[in-house]
């Protein structure tokens, strides 16, 4: 005799006919994950927007380059303050296209966002000190 089946309360099994192959939403840390993930991103959105105007605001301190005695790499300063906006934005965008993705694959994906949020700080720390290693102050 066969032994009775067991229901499988995931759907791990192979899908019957008529119903769909993925698992469905179930426990708290789909949840989870899906709220942190949201909160963390939103979080990102607004570092972004912050971040990329800071970057844009280092540019005031090349007002400091008419002082006698200061010399001013322009070329770097202004490298650094186009593409410093430019970076953030890429880094906003991917991350929202892998979290989204891995949301829809039903993947752990919160740890992604954090990552997103420390490459956009460490981006605006990297342009704090190339702006600040282009302007050389004198006496």
């Amino acid at each position: 005799m066969d032994a009775p089946v067991a229901a499988d309360p995931l759907g791990s099994g192979p899908a019957a006919f008529g119903r769909e192959a993925r698992h469905p939403l179930a426990g708290g840390r789909r949840v989870v994950d899906v709220v942190a993930t949201i909160a963390l991103l939103v979080l990102l959105a607004a570092e972004s927007v912050v971040a990329g105007g800071g970057i844009v605001f280092l540019s005031l301190a090349f007002s400091s380059c008419d002082v006698p005695g200061n010399t001013c790499n322009e070329t770097l300063g202004g490298a650094v303050v186009y593409t410093g906006p430019v970076l953030v934005a890429l880094v906003l965008v991917a991350t929202l296209v892998v979290c989204v993705l891995r949301l829809v694959r039903r993947r752990l994906s919160w740890p992604f966002a954090l990552v997103g949020i420390a490459a956009v700080v460490a981006v605006f720390f990297g342009a704090i000190l190339l702006v600040d290693s282009a302007i050389t102050h004198g006496i």
